[in-house]
């Protein structure tokens, strides 16, 4: 896994906690699959020196890099794209928060990658009728790169999305995923859950409401991804998933892919 120096070309804000940041290759050589993820180290950023010098003597160990999920869908050989959002619990996220509030266009930024093995096959897999996609936050950064490659090639397989939200003000790519289903209306259906605002909960009972009459659920894959943390009600967002999709809804774990 190498390095690569791209140029930060834009930065979209989507919500007021989270952009898009859309990296020129500058002519290197970038292969990867929509949903894969790149890393960025935080010592590049002479900005965060003083801090990462701080919490580097707290830890007593150096800082890593940060993890972020290609939201691109690789059909632009120039450029890729993170969605980076500062998380709204726990302790500051330095990196997170300095790529978001004050990272601006024109300025280097190095990479590594891609790496994950959550992503689409090369080719329309065969005998496989949907994807089912389950989302929860910020998580539905790689699933919108998986989504947009499988639509722009023509892929066969119809896909359900579902992603799960605290409320209507942390939703990403709205709008585009609202064209994306008017170009696509029978490819394409996206629900948006939330949790907070309209105590809105993932269930089995709404997957199989929406999956009737659009995609089987019998020949489908499914794509979770989302927070794993476990929590005193229960499993995390994945783990609850994926034992839904087994136990419930008859998902053999070959057909489920976790980030």
């Amino acid at each position: 896994m190498g390095e690569i120096r791209t140029t930060l070309r834009e930065k979209k804000v989507e919500t007021p906690a989270a952009v898009t940041l859309r990296l020129g290759l500058d002519g290197a050589p970038f292969d990867y699959r929509p949903g894969q993820y790149i890393m960025i180290d935080p010592h590049q950023f002479e900005e965060l020196g003083t801090e990462i010098r701080e919490r580097e003597a707290q830890r007593g160990k150096p800082l890593g890099p940060g993890y972020f999920s290609l939201s691109s869908d690789a059909t632009d050989p120039a450029t890729l794209e993170i969605t980076v959002k500062i998380p709204g619990e726990g302790p500051p996220a330095m990196l997170p928060t300095f790529l978001v509030r004050r990272l601006e266009a024109g300025r280097s930024v190095t990479i590594q990658g891609p790496a994950g093995k959550y992503h689409l096959p090369e080719t329309a897999p065969a005998g496989v009728s949907g994807f089912l996609h389950l989302c929860a936050g910020s998580a539905v950064a790689p699933n919108r790169g998986m989504i947009r490659h499988a639509l722009a090639m023509k892929w066969p397989q119809r896909h359900l999305l579902f992603v799960q939200d605290r409320s209507e003000h942390d939703v990403l790519f709205r709008k585009e995923f609202e064209d994306l289903v008017k170009q696509h209306p029978d490819a394409l259906r996206v629900r948006h859950l939330h949790t907070r605002s309209k105590q809105q909960a993932l269930t089995a009972e709404r997957i199989r409401g929406e999956a009737a009459g659009f995609i089987e659920l019998g020949s489908s894959w499914a794509f979770v991804c989302g927070p794993n943390h476990t929590r005193p009600e229960g499993p995390g967002f994945v783990d609850r998933v994926r034992a839904m999709l087994s136990a419930t809804l008859g998902f053999s774990p070959e057909r489920i892919r976790t980030e």
